[in-house]
């Protein structure tokens, strides 16, 4: 028979063997995540600096840079869209405006969503599907991309991550905090990137699987403040904005898709495709035993990653058959509902050596769309060489020569880097001629015969600068400027290209 004070000393030696095995796993789960968030910031600042600025990056800067009266103007007519963005990024710019700098700031979001994409994998199907899911947030390119570039996309996927955790912490314990974080959050969110406002719509369509757990009077409350918050934001986009930002923009084609999905998957290759879409089948098959069991909670888990996933995708390519909106980068925020389903899929794998062999192949694959970016990001063939450009041109220019933009906005990148490279103009005269907050405040313009005849009288050499080209706005400048000049030299710097016409024909030789 055992003795007695043997049975209580066991009684009391088991809480303590409990909470010191779970104190281990603490500690444990920090150190992870500690070395995801060291590797994650590793592979946000490589190169960080490398690749010159391109247009929406300068218009960043320029428009942070602006005075305050200035500042508030253009976004209210023209650049809301990233508001919240701009604000930071204009108190960031005190510490410099060199492109590693200014870029920091988005690196500083990237590897923040790391720490919250685990965080929310923990609540939805528990710690080891948030620190997988965290893994491959670390490595994806599309989120390494965009978190190293001077715009409010990285900015936008921490905060829909955040969002997306107080909102389901509210389902599930509805305390004023949790909904105070959840509206917070949410606000900011679409004040990064407009089209974070899908991701709110996706979480409130999700309740409708949880119509009976739902604490409704909170949660109205708290979406009814949400839009009450985001309602000048509203007002200016659809009331004192142009709208142009988006005119360029053209309906997307099935090829277009295609090549979306290979960015949400984090541009590996068909075979990462492939395995993402295996894993998402599998994580979802765990749809079908909580049907089953009846567990609405768990079930609802899937349902909101699923809404999250699929319902903005679906309505921007309904909507743009309209209203061109469709852009990959604008459906950043897909990323962690994909993440999350994937890591619950290789979660549910049940043997470890299958487990062990899928996790490794999915990262090679990932590995494999980060090399390539970096190799891309370092090819002055692979991007907007405006530094070399702008330097090209003004390290040539005389007195009297003209500097065309075959459209409007890229003078604002020319603009900056002639600040930033500290470069004169040597009496050039740039078309379009304006400040920075005209072109940051009216809708972008091509060059017209009248602007090119005016040119030609005006000046005895014409510099043509753009990017992406040649295109039919500069095929028609070149076939023009070309009947009036002799000499035509041109020099490409990555995707941007420009030209040189020299030697003006006489007028009575022009026919």
């Amino acid at each position: 028979m055992p003795d007695l004070g043997d049975e209580l000393c066991s009684h009391d030696v088991k809480p303590l063997i409990r909470e010191s095995l779970e104190s281990r796993r603490q500690h444990s789960s920090a150190l992870e995540m500690a070395l995801l968030v060291v590797l994650a910031t590793a592979l946000r600042v490589f190169r960080l600096g490398t690749k010159s600025l391109w247009l929406d990056e300068a218009m960043s800067i320029t428009l942070v840079q602006l005075g305050w009266h200035d500042f508030l103007r253009a976004l209210v007519h023209r650049q809301a869209n990233m508001a919240l963005y701009y604000f930071l990024l204009r108190m960031w710019i005190r510490l410099g405006t060199t492109e590693w700098l200014v870029r920091s700031l988005s690196v500083i979001a990237g590897v923040a969503t790391i720490p919250a994409i685990y965080l929310l994998g923990k609540i939805l199907f528990g710690p080891r599907v948030g620190k997988i899911a965290a893994a491959l947030c670390c490595f994806h390119v599309f989120l390494i991309r965009y978190s190293q570039e001077a715009r409010g996309y990285s900015l936008v996927v921490l905060l829909a991550a955040l969002s997306s955790y107080f909102f389901v912490l509210s389902i599930r314990n509805p305390s004023l905090k949790n909904w105070g974080a959840y509206v917070a959050t949410s606000v900011l969110m679409v004040y990064a990137q407009v089209f974070g406002g899908w991701v709110l719509i996706s979480q409130w369509a999700s309740l409708l699987l949880l119509r009976r757990h739902v604490p409704w009077r909170r949660f109205l409350c708290s979406a009814a403040l949400i839009s009450l918050l985001i309602s000048p934001l509203a007002y200016c986009l659809f009331f004192l904005s142009d709208r142009s930002q988006l005119a360029w923009l053209k309906k997307p084609s099935v090829g277009d898709l295609y090549n979306f999905s290979f960015d949400l998957t984090g541009d590996g290759g068909f075979l990462l495709l492939l395995m993402n879409l295996a894993l998402l089948v599998v994580a979802l098959s765990g749809v079908l035993r909580e049907w089953r069991s009846s567990d609405t909670g768990n079930l609802w888990s899937y349902a909101f990653l699923a809404t999250w996933l699929g319902l903005p995708v679906v309505m921007l390519v309904m909507i743009s058959w309209r209203w061109p909106v469709f852009l990959p980068r604008f459906l950043i925020f897909c990323v962690p509902p994909l993440l999350l389903l994937v890591a619950q899929g290789l979660s549910r794998l049940g043997s470890k050596i299958i487990f062990a062999a899928a996790g490794i192949v999915l990262l090679g694959l990932s590995l494999n769309g980060d090399f390539s970016y970096y190799r891309n990001r370092s090819d002055a063939e692979h991007t907007d060489d405006w530094r070399n450009a702008t330097r090209y041109i003004l390290s040539r220019a005389e007195v009297g020569d003209a500097v065309l933009f075959t459209y409007s906005e890229e003078r604002l990148v020319f603009d900056q880097y002639q600040r930033q490279l500290n470069l004169t103009d040597q009496g050039a005269v740039e078309y379009p001629q304006g400040s920075d907050v005209d072109l940051l405040t009216r809708a972008p313009s091509r060059p017209d015969d009248q602007l090119l005849d005016e040119m030609v009288r005006s000046h005895s050499r014409v510099w043509v600068i753009s990017a992406y080209q040649p295109g039919p706005v500069s095929r028609h400048v070149a076939q023009e400027l070309g009947s009036h000049f002799n000499d035509h030299a041109v020099r490409d710097f990555g995707f941007v290209r420009t030209d040189l016409f020299s030697q003006p024909i006489p007028a009575a030789q022009i026919p």
